[in-house]
């Protein structure tokens, strides 16, 4: 089986009461329901919070990298913020959960990696440790469930560790000697730790599953490309 292509994206969030956010003032009223006019509202009570975090991140990566202003973008506007650097890119936005509708969610994520070892840095580690505790693999094409669950019942390491819905339309794995829950769609693929965030061990353990799963059909590599 060839290699296949997929992309790759940390990322984390934080959430709450909308009526919590910077922007949220006496006379404002939490949505009770999610439409464009609630999500634009929560876009705007939040965008003082993504600036604030945008911010903080900014001055973290010009100390971290000795960034210069040329080399590191940013702008933010609406509840959205996106920082470019030369190693990778990211965005912070602010959204609207839709169940429930009086619920926000706010973002970190590492949209672009333009250099693969840059998430063996310390220093890129300590500036996202806090800040991503989950990776994303995203598939080119949808992949079939029914055929990667019957692989994995089929390794008697794997098969204890499985459960999956009754109409194969997901499934998980919990490895408690890598200290991960990964999550499966017919699109997607997420990692997380059971126990404690650490970014270092989350990569790290991530990469050795990736080898495991290759027994499974799934031939992956830890790499942006």
């Amino acid at each position: 089986m060839n290699e296949q292509p997929f992309i790759v994206h940390l990322r984390g969030s934080n959430g709450g009461r909308i009526r919590k956010l910077s922007g949220f003032e006496k006379h404002h009223r939490e949505p009770d329901s999610c439409n464009d006019a609630t999500r634009s509202f929560v876009h705007r009570v939040g965008h003082a919070d993504v600036q604030s975090t945008a911010e903080r991140l900014y001055r973290e990566l010009r100390a971290s990298f000795g960034y210069k202003r040329r080399t590191l973008s940013y702008s933010c506007e609406d509840g959205l913020a996106c920082l470019k650097t030369p190693d990778f890119e990211l965005e912070i936005r602010v959204e609207q959960e839709s169940e429930p509708p009086n619920q926000y969610r706010l973002s970190t994520v590492l949209t672009q990696l333009n250099n693969d070892a840059i998430t063996q840095d310390d220093r890129f580690l300590d500036c996202f440790n806090h800040s991503c505790d989950e990776l994303l693999v995203q598939f080119p094409q949808a992949i079939d469930l029914d055929d990667k669950i019957d692989r994995i019942e089929a390794i008697d390491a794997l098969a204890e560790c499985l459960d999956y819905a009754p109409d194969a339309t997901s499934f998980e794995l919990k490895l408690p000697k890598l200290d991960l829950h990964i999550a499966v769609t017919e699109t997607q693929m997420t990692f997380r730790q059971l126990t404690y965030s650490n970014l270092g061990r989350l990569l790290e353990h991530s990469q050795k599953a990736f080898d495991i799963l290759t027994e499974a059909g799934f031939s992956l590599r830890l790499t942006e490309r």
